[in-house]
């Protein structure tokens, strides 16, 4: 999995180069750009970027530095500069050093550098999309503007500058949306990668996001229009998927925080009122909805939410049935069983509640704690080699 990776990556960045310049030998520089071409553009780089941000953006911006008369680099945008596009190539380098080296390391050592990886993705896209694609949503109508895609009065420069603005006031605010929509599902990604246990899996994660940003530079040099029209199927997908994908990624970045400053997490834990999230679904919630688990005065356990994490408090009674705490890996979770069924995840808690298991069990009156399935079918594996060397004693004696 690392040969075509490393492959897809460098075939990306090449993608964005070769974009560039099939704009500029068909149209000119970017200023010359007919409407379709210079919306199709604009819809492109939006969804790229909002794909991988800082890959994104160190790309659009080196090609932009790399294509601009010396003499003018000065009056670039902040993203064209080498301070940012360098800096952004930079921390690509150690993402692909990490990843590079990582297929040689077990996939739990590799886990607390995915998680920073996590936080960089959060921070990229936060510059980004309220320093990039405002200024893209902004060539888009200066674009149509010029070229007359947009009725204003013959001759007048004030109508033509107050259309200018009316329609800034949609297009910014439409390309920031879709970019935040796009991005929350391929954040999901990261997600996902520092869950898994396995880095074969999270190789193959990483491939079908590169993947998509392949095929979308492909399609462009094929058809810019075509492209355009892939892109919002993916804004269409992806406002399908986002409210998923928004809880994934607010769980994983309390996951992954409390992993990364464990100290901070320790110290906010609260066993008697614990924060978890649901693993399936809990009385009709879905899956991923952070909380917090108490147990009210007639002795019943209720998991207390808030809808889209602002609106109004909401509590939900847990089904009867037999409860534990179960210890894992990196953080406890409830397990449920009703009658004779199958035991099933009901919850996950925080990694900040790992060694307060007791306290848990305690505290909401479950009926106590036991180790990690994974750690049961080890101590049964060493109980039996333990006995059969045992057996062997006995028989020699």
């Amino acid at each position: 999995m690392n040969l075509p990776r490393r492959t897809l990556c460098l075939f990306l960045f090449c993608t964005s180069v070769l974009t560039g310049a099939e704009i500029e030998s068909i149209s000119g520089p970017k200023a010359d750009l007919v409407p379709g071409v210079a919306l199709s553009q604009g819809i492109t780089e939006i969804t790229g970027v909002a794909i991988s941000p800082l890959l994104g953006v160190s790309s659009v911006g080196a090609w932009r530095y790399w294509k601009t008369e010396e003499a003018a680099r000065d009056s670039l945008p902040w993203y064209a500069q080498p301070w940012a596009w360098g800096t952004g190539l930079g921390l690509l380098a150690l993402c692909f050093l990490k990843d590079s080296l990582g297929t040689a390391v077990p996939g739990i050592l590799k886990k607390p550098f995915d998680m920073v990886e996590l936080f960089e993705n959060k921070a990229s896209a936060l510059v980004a999309s309220g320093a990039f694609v405002p200024l893209i949503a902004q060539e888009m109508v200066t674009h149509l503007q010029t070229e007359r895609a947009i009725a204003v009065p013959s001759g007048s420069i004030m109508g033509m500058s107050v259309a200018m603005v009316d329609a800034s006031w949609v297009m910014i605010p439409a390309a920031v949306v879709a970019f935040l929509l796009v991005f929350v599902c391929s954040h999901a990604i990261n997600v996902m990668i520092i869950l898994s246990p396995f880095s074969t899996l999270d190789a193959l994660l990483k491939l079908v996001r590169t993947g998509v940003l392949v095929a979308v530079g492909v399609i462009y040099l094929i058809a810019p229009w075509l492209a355009a029209v892939v892109c919002v199927g993916i804004i269409v997908v992806a406002a399908w998927l986002a409210p998923a994908a928004m809880r994934l990624a607010i769980f994983g970045a309390r996951y992954a925080g409390d992993i990364l400053f464990p100290g901070q997490g320790r110290a906010r834990a609260t066993p008697a009122q614990p924060h978890a999230f649901t693993m399936g679904r809990v009385a009709g919630l879905p899956p991923r909805t952070g909380g917090r688990l108490e147990l009210r005065d007639d002795g019943s356990a209720v998991f207390r939410y808030r809808r889209w994490c602002v609106l109004d408090e909401c509590v939900i009674p847990l089904p009867e049935g037999s409860r534990h705490v179960e210890k894992g890996l990196f953080s406890p979770s409830l397990v449920y069983r009703a009658g004779e069924s199958d035991e099933a995840k009901m919850l996950v808690f925080l990694p900040r509640y790992r060694g307060h298991e007791e306290k848990l069990a305690a505290h909401l009156k479950l009926q106590g704690v036991r180790e990690h399935s994974l750690v049961r079918g080890f101590a049964a594996v060493k109980s039996w080699i333990r006995g059969m060397f045992r057996s062997e004693n006995i028989s020699q004696a």
